[in-house]
């Protein structure tokens, strides 16, 4: 296994257990190799066993803090057992996270169940070069039989690694929901991380209009609309979106509940809204990173604060107003703070009333305050 140098500055934050290895950590920049399994040094003195991987943040992962410890089946068979212990109390559920990346000590590889479907997502392509190794600690520790599906981020669909998939797209059941999920779409379908406010959104939209804005995957219209909501407007600029909810709105026989469906730049829509005077009792806001639209592009960083205005004058007294992110780099205090800009420019009052993280089933990392997979807050205009 190659030998890499880092830096002095960079020993201290892998050995308390930062998990991502950066270009600025390396000694010298040309170490790095996409795919290779390194050692990490520091003038002869051994810090952690990593891999290199080309990836949006960072430059690899880290695997191991022990000097001596084989990177062999039986190490990823560990990680799943305790990943599997951890979620002991919702292995019951028809759909939930086994594994998370980082947070269950494996950076660039989440696995999800969707009634009893293991779908591996390999998050780059160095660790899936892996990938017969880390199957074969999976077998270990969850079983030989299981039916395993793969599906890498360049990937159009996904892939039957073994096992019986039967018909696609199958049936998820989610408190009383129906969410129909293709398993070799090659793309999240149902985004498990809004289970909470699926459930949220099913319990409190009794009469309720509800508008949702950058609908994605999240599920939380047919929720709503489930839950007694009598109207919904949801806009998205992507088709995919629009194609996604239809497919809900018909597993849960709601093909002719009052859903309009508009595919078009949110904050256009929200011109059109504000200009014609309507106004809804709960607002949805889950926002990309980055969406270019058809007239407008939208970037988190620079239009949320806007966004979030503009919902405001679509609100009456009561309304609530969900707002959250699953960007990485957007953590909750930057959501705090951006909602507390936006409400300096607002002449009501509003009421920040709870936070929301992921579920138990997105273990994080404690050493990297990123690894959270959402953040979200809920307002009350009072």
């Amino acid at each position: 296994m190659k030998q890499v140098q880092i830096t002095g500055k960079s020993v201290r934050k892998f050995e308390d257990g930062y998990p991502i290895v950066s270009v600025t950590d390396l000694e010298n920049k040309n170490d790095f190799e996409n795919g290779a399994w390194v050692q990490l040094e520091n003038h002869g003195h051994f810090v952690a066993t990593a891999y290199f991987a080309k990836q949006p943040r960072g430059i690899g992962y880290v695997l191991s803090l022990r000097e001596n410890e084989s990177i062999d089946d039986r190490f990823f068979a560990t990680k799943f057992r305790a990943a599997a212990a951890r979620r002991s109390a919702i292995t019951g559920s028809s759909a939930y996270r086994l594994f998370n990346g980082t947070g269950d000590g494996l950076g660039g590889l989440v696995v999800d169940v969707y009634d009893g479907t293991y779908v591996f997502r390999w998050q780059n392509t160095a660790l899936k070069q892996q990938a017969k190794l880390i199957y074969a600690g999976f077998a270990r520790a969850i079983g030989k039989d299981q039916t395993i599906v793969a599906t890498t981020p360049d990937q159009e669909h996904g892939q039957l690694i073994q096992g019986d998939l039967g018909k696609q797209p199958l049936t998820v059941m989610e408190n009383g929901v129906a969410y129909p999920v293709d398993l070799l779409a090659g793309r999240q379908q149902l985004a498990l991380e809004f289970r909470d406010i699926r459930a949220w959104a099913k319990e409190n939209s009794q009469q309720h209009r509800i508008l949702n804005l950058f609908s994605a995957e999240t599920g939380i219209v047919t929720a709503a609309m489930i839950g007694g909501a009598v109207e919904a407007v949801t806009v998205d600029p992507t088709n995919r979106a629009t194609t996604a909810l239809q497919a809900q709105l018909a597993a849960n026989n709601l093909d002719q509940a009052a859903v309009e469906m508009r595919t078009m730049d949110v904050a256009n829509y929200l011109d059109y809204a504000i200009k014609h005077d309507l106004s809804f009792d709960t607002i949805f806001i889950n926002p990309p990173a980055f969406i270019r639209g058809k007239k407008r592009t939208f970037t988190l960083e620079q239009d949320l604060q806007d966004l979030l205005e503009q919902a405001l004058k679509v609100a009456h007294t009561g309304t609530q107003v969900v707002l959250t992110t699953t960007t990485p780099m957007y953590g909750m205090k930057r959501l705090k703070e951006t909602v507390g800009d936006a409400l300096q420019n607002y002449t009501g009052h509003v009421s920040v009333s709870n936070n929301y993280l992921s579920p138990v089933d997105f273990q994080t990392n404690q050493a990297d305050r990123h690894s959270e997979s959402l953040k979200g807050l809920l307002l009350t205009v009072n």
